[in-house]
């Protein structure tokens, strides 16, 4: 009997223990796409012409971009598939080689606009190069806000 017992309650700690990796992995990969996010209203303002030009800005967000790319590419163990109100679809765990390389994608095409945006023609033809991942990465990976 002490065998049982001992055995539920070990099992209930590794539940936990996996459970809470799982919430903090999800945490962490949303506060990156949150800060992506965040990283894309300057430049969408000044794309719209609802804010000039201002390149230490756009570089910032495209910093932004290739750092939490190599980062989020990380953050998708099978063991956070559900939990923390996840929006991530089975697509990713389905397709994941296709899924990693998205990231692989994105931080290489917003390295390359940060070496190629000098002034506002360029930032025009080389932003929406980069901002395309994120629609693209939405629509087929994660499922829509309820």
């Amino acid at each position: 009997m002490l065998r049982v017992v001992v055995g539920a309650v070990l099992l209930g700690l590794g539940a936990t223990v996996v459970l809470a990796q799982n919430v903090g992995v999800i945490k962490e990969r949303q506060d990156l796409m949150k800060a992506n996010a965040e990283a894309t209203k300057g430049p969408v303002a000044m794309m719209k012409g609802e804010a000039p030009f201002d390149l230490p800005k756009v570089q910032a967000s495209l910093k932004t971009f290739q750092d939490n790319s190599a980062k989020l590419k990380t953050l998708w163990p099978e063991d956070s598939k559900t939990g923390e109100k996840t929006r991530a679809l089975p697509a990713i765990w389905n397709n994941m080689k296709d899924y990693l390389a998205w990231f692989d994608g994105f931080g290489k095409d917003a390295k390359a606009a940060a070496a190629a945006i000098k002034d506002e023609a360029s930032f025009k033809t080389e932003w929406p190069k980069v901002i395309g991942y994120c629609g693209g990465c939405h629509k087929d990976f994660r499922a829509p806000a309820k």
